[in-house]
């Protein structure tokens, strides 16, 4: 019907032909075909815009929600945990340990230097850990008849040096409970051909030690003396000896007195059966005594201040105050601080020597002390009243020099610095060839200033005998008094460069442990801080995200609306 009407309708109103209208018609059922096939398509078009909508909401939730940055770290619960557990550790370890680390420390240094079995300082103390030379210089006396003869000034000309490397032990030790160790020690010498100026096989002339020993201990015995003059003069012994260096020092060699005395069993107060000057001493763990000594357990003041020598504490060698047993052996010291002296003692000479402070010294960057001979260390009492009691009940000699003899068996020997350096004038006067020199024979002692560690080591002692006439003994009869050197010696040690740098490095550990500490709790803070941030950012994009999909909400619903 409709059809029908709308051709009739038509504006075509005149009759036409069959043929001429069937295409009218299909075209118009064509417009109508594509007007349902629009409106289905229109249909679907909005279901689906729909659809999509919905769907996009949920698009953009997870996609903001995913959404980070390149390289950004994703931080779960157990990451947050451990950032702060770290952080608080880091902050509370690094905070206390830095303020109580200059205790922790020091009581980890006092530990290490004090003696004790397992101890740092101990370790290098019971061996010589770094090298030491003893250097000998021997006197040749170069005009001896005509001294006998004429009684013309003695000529002495130095040799040397004969250099020795040695090696210092700490044998058999005893801890006691009060805070000391008991042990002996044993020197070890080694001769250095390389560094030496001449061989132990050179030829030296000077004193006869042996025959003037027992004349000095008879001269004021007239028949004791007169049987001495005797026995040396059966014996051919003459007023001096010519040697090899090796037989002088530590080979020893034999004398006709000596087996004499041994035949008959005479004591003469000469220790073995030959005589050098360090025979029996090389490798012997009881030559030098026995040994009782401070650890510094107690007090750490006191450590290497010997307590008793050979179970005695004061020896019986020396009147009044020079008894004393006290002072260092010279290895292990106290630490300085503001002394202005330092003791040691001597075995050589039973007694003690003062050395005193000279200057402030830089040694391979560490600071320490020197401490040098002076005048008053071998003063006669005239200078220094408390070293009067070394000329009680002796024959009082001009200063500069220290009657020994009481230490070495009665022999006449006394101590004094090389070429008698700062001795009375009386001594160089009375000989010819000492040339004292500040720089050579000076006694010096340089110590670390905080530990008490030697530095540098410059011993240097001279060994001289008394000559002097004796009338019942023919051979001392008509002589001039003089005292002769013999030897002179030089102990020397430098602290090496492992060692300073070790030093240095520990002088440098409190501020570098503070440093250290407190930069670990630095971090801890930095870590702390820095997982503060990333929580505020995190809580800053949960926020952001929200409010993306709020807006997103709002935009969706005005275009479902529209």
């Amino acid at each position: 019907m409709e059809m029908k009407s709308r051709i009739n309708n038509d504006e075509f109103t005149d009759l036409v032909p069959m043929h001429e209208s069937k295409p009218k018609v299909l075209i118009t059922e064509r417009l109508l075909s594509d007007e349902i096939i629009n409106h289905h398509e229109l249909q679907k078009s909005e279901s689906t815009s729909y659809h999509k909508t919905a769907k996009s909401k949920s698009d953009i939730k997870d996609k903001i929600k995913n959404r980070q940055s390149p390289g950004a770290m994703k931080l779960t619960k157990s990451k947050k945990i451990l950032i702060f557990v770290f952080a608080w550790i880091a902050i509370i370890f690094g905070a206390v340990l830095g303020i109580f680390w200059t205790k922790i420390f020091d009581k980890i240094l006092v530990n290490q230097l004090i003696l004790s079995p397992s101890s740092q300082s101990y370790s290098l103390w019971k061996e010589t850990p770094i090298p030491m030379y003893l250097k000998i210089y021997l006197f040749n006396w170069t005009n001896p008849k005509e001294f006998i003869k004429n009684n013309a000034k003695p000529h002495f000309e130095e040799l040397g040096p004969y250099v020795f490397r040695e090696v210092d032990y700490k044998v058999n030790p005893v801890w006691n409970d009060n805070g000391t160790i008991t042990f002996n020690q044993k020197r070890v010498w080694h001769f250095d051909k390389s560094q030496s100026n001449g061989s132990l096989s050179d030829t030296i002339t000077n004193l006869n030690p042996v025959a003037v020993s027992i004349g000095y201990k008879v001269r004021h015995k007239k028949l004791l003396a007169l049987a001495v003059h005797y026995l040396l003069k059966n014996l051919n012994e003459t007023l001096t000896v010519t040697k090899t260096a090796g037989e002088i020092l530590f080979d020893g060699y034999e004398d006709n007195v000596l087996k004499v005395a041994r035949a008959l069993n005479i004591t003469v107060g000469l220790p073995g059966d030959k005589f050098g000057w360090f025979y029996g001493r090389n490798g012997s763990e009881t030559y030098d005594g026995v040994f009782n000594m401070l650890t510094g357990s107690k007090n750490l003041d006191n450590i290497g201040i010997l307590q008793e020598w050979d179970h005695k504490k004061k020896s019986d060698l020396y009147p009044g105050k020079c008894n004393a047993i006290n002072g260092t052996l010279g290895d292990l010291l106290p630490p300085p601080a503001d002394s202005d002296t330092i003791s040691i003692f001597a075995p050589d000479m039973c007694t003690l020597i003062h050395l005193k402070y000279n200057n402030n010294i830089d040694y391979g960057g560490l600071s320490g002390k020197r401490f040098i001979s002076t005048a008053e260390m071998f003063d006669n009492g005239t200078k220094v009243q408390s070293r009067a009691c070394y000329c009680d009940g002796v024959e009082c000699q001009p200063s500069g020099t220290l009657n020994v003899s009481i230490c070495k068996y009665g022999a006449p020997a006394f101590m004094s610095l090389p070429h008698f350096y700062l001795a009375d004038e009386s001594y160089r006067n009375s000989i010819v060839g000492m040339k004292p020199d500040k720089a050579k024979h000076e006694f010096s002692l340089a110590v670390q200033t905080d530990f008490g560690l030697p530095l540098q080591v410059q011993g240097r002692l001279q060994l001289n005998l008394l000559l002097q006439p004796i009338e019942r003994i023919g051979i001392f009869a008509n002589i001039s008094k003089v005292y002769v050197p013999i030897l002179w010696f030089t102990q020397e040690a430098n602290l090496t460069s492992k060692y300073t740098n070790q030093i240095k490095f520990v002088l440098i550990l409190p501020l570098l442990g503070q440093v250290t500490l407190y930069g670990i709790a630095g971090i801890g803070a930095l870590v702390f801080f820095i997982g503060i941030c990333l929580l505020i950012r995190e809580r800053r994009k949960t926020d952001d995200i929200q409010n993306l999909i709020s807006g997103n909400e709002d935009n969706t619903a005005v275009i479902t609306s529209q």
